[in-house]
C-alpha cells in the first residue's frame, strides 16, 4: 500500500481531493483501545460502560467497538470537527487505568482511521 500522504501525492491533489480522500490537513487520526475487566456482574459492566462513553463524550470524541467477556475492543475517533490529540488520547487511557475494574489496558498510538488497517 502507498502513503497516502506522501508529500509527492498530496502536491498534485487540490484541496477539495484532498478533502474528499481525507487526506493532507484532512486527515482524521484515533486510536484503538482494548481494555481487559476483571469478572463482573452484569450490573457492573454496564456501569462501568456508561462511564466509558461518559469519558468518551466529555472528550467530544467517539468510540466504536464492542464489550462482550469483560472485554472492551474498539477504536476512539474524531466526530463533529473534534479531533483525536495525544491529550485526548492520554486522558482516556489514564481513565481506564484508574479504574479498579480494568485489570489491562492497550491503547495503541495515533493511526490515520481512513488510512490503516487497525
Amino acid at each position: 500500500m502507498t502513503n497516502p500522504n506522501s508529500p509527492n501525492r498530496l502536491k498534485r491533489l487540490s484541496p477539495r481531493q484532498r478533502k474528499k480522500l481525507r487526506v493532507g490537513e484532512f486527515q482524521e487520526l484515533g486510536f484503538t483501545v482494548v481494555a481487559a475487566l476483571a469478572g463482573l456482574d452484569d450490573a457492573a459492566n454496564d456501569a462501568f460502560l456508561n462511564g466509558w462513553l461518559e469519558a468518551v463524550d466529555a472528550q467530544g470524541v467517539s468510540f466504536g467497538g464492542h464489550f462482550s467477556d469483560g472485554q472492551l475492543d474498539g477504536i476512539v475517533f474524531p466526530v463533529n470537527g473534534v479531533k483525536v490529540t495525544a491529550e485526548v488520547q492520554a486522558a482516556l487511557a489514564a481513565w481506564l487505568k484508574g479504574r479498579s475494574e480494568v485489570s489491562g489496558v492497550e491503547v495503541s498510538g495515533l493511526l490515520d482511521v481512513w488510512h490503516s488497517a487497525w
